[in-house]
């Protein structure tokens, strides 16, 4: 663990931090008689798309799922596509 005054630190503070992130080791700091230690937060893991759906399908049920109306016809909740038909968009 790398150990600078405060002054030292004020002359050559990028090149410090730069060693902290690239090295990961934390730098002490001292002023007065104290201590104060900075260090790299660990980079967050890129999930993948099937790891992303793994945990928020490991999350379960929501909570109030069960409140929600019984009354839903789910039979007509999506569109059905027929290529045969003709789209009218309104555009004259």
């Amino acid at each position: 663990m790398t150990e600078v005054t405060l002054t030292a630190l004020r002359k050559d503070l990028f090149r410090l931090v730069d060693g902290v992130l690239a090295t990961g080791e934390p730098l002490t700091i001292r002023r007065g008689g104290r201590r104060l230690t900075l260090i790299a937060e660990a980079p967050k893991p890129v999930l993948t798309p099937e790891e992303r759906y793994d945990a928020y399908m490991a999350q379960g049920v929501r909570e109030g799922a069960d409140d929600w109306a019984d009354d839903i016809d789910t039979n007509k909740s999506h569109w059905t596509w027929d290529p045969d038909t003709k789209f009218d968009l309104g555009d004259k």
